[in-house]
């Protein structure tokens, strides 16, 4: 059965799930579909709320860098959850987190998605773990070869292993070390006969975390569309720097983008008490659908 439920800003999610009696508890209360707890005061918080205060939740995220993860961060730091992020890069190069957290409740800790060992460092005692990992595109990397030019190109990250190899791992992690939940962000997209490689790629890392963590809550949003996107602000760079904008299928294909705060603020719900939503799937998507030429 699907039931609809109106986010903060009336943009729609759906919940995928045979028991409606949380759904209806909720509804009957009148609860928003986010409502940070912490603004009820638990008994294990201290400070003056917000903030500043300790939520008594510690929250480990991979992908904090990237467009979704900046805004689930930015919602950490609001309500006092400890949050340790993961870094492939130097510490100057998630800076831009620090002025979303009160001193002391961030930590970024350097970690490779190809060393298990620092994954779990990443992870450590943390009640909640968020992967926000995920590529639209196999990245490349320079490569040395025996004959001229001696350089080449290869594949860095396939599809297969930022989508299904890294989810897995981090799956079977919280499963090692008994972490309460598991919050994987994986694409609305996501087809076993998808004609796409990526949307495949997706839909094996979905079954990858329910085979290692099957509690897991599955997060499944649309296209984005937020400040710094990459869906309109593609277009407005196209029509900059272009007498013409280019589209596929004479731009007919349909889209239902879903503004990023919102699908934050889901994370953020499910964070805040992720009980009821073990072993649930969560589609986000916006109100309406557009074809990329309108």
């Amino acid at each position: 059965m699907t039931t609809n439920i109106v986010s903060a800003s009336k943009r729609f999610a759906t919940l995928r799930t045979p028991d409606l009696s949380v759904l209806s508890r909720a509804l009957a209360q009148k609860r928003d579909l986010y409502i940070p707890r912490i603004t009820e005061r638990r008994p294990d918080e201290r400070g003056p709320g917000g903030r500043n205060s300790s939520a008594g939740v510690t929250v480990a995220v991979f992908g904090a860098g990237g467009f979704l993860g900046r805004y689930v961060c930015a919602n950490n730091g609001a309500t006092g959850v400890k949050t340790y992020v993961g870094n492939r890069g130097d510490e100057f190069e998630m800076r831009y987190l620090n002025p979303m957290f009160d001193l002391g409740r961030l930590r970024k800790v350097f970690y490779s998605s190809r060393d298990r060992a620092s994954m779990a460092e990443v992870i450590a005692d943390a009640d909640v773990v968020v992967n926000l990992i995920g590529k639209y595109y196999e990245t490349k990397k320079l490569a040395d070869k025996k004959t001229f030019p001696y350089l080449e190109y290869k594949t860095n990250f396939s599809f297969e292993e930022a989508n299904v190899t890294v989810p897995r791992t981090v799956a079977e992690l919280c499963t090692e070390m008994q972490v309460d939940n598991l919050i994987h962000v994986s694409s609305a997209a996501a087809k076993e006969d998808s004609s796409s490689e990526w949307a495949r790629s997706k839909w094996r890392g979905e079954q990858a975390v329910k085979e290692a963590y099957p509690w897991a809550t599955i997060i499944r949003p649309t296209q984005f569309f937020g400040h710094e996107d990459k869906l309109l602000n593609w277009f407005a760079n196209m029509a900059n720097r272009l007498p013409f904008v280019p589209f596929v299928d004479e731009g007919q294909g349909l889209t239902q983008p879903v503004y990023v705060k919102d699908v934050a603020d889901v994370i953020s719900r499910i964070i805040d008490d992720p009980e009821p939503f073990e072993g649930r799937t969560i589609d986000c998507f916006g109100l309406q659908d557009y074809t990329y030429k309108e």
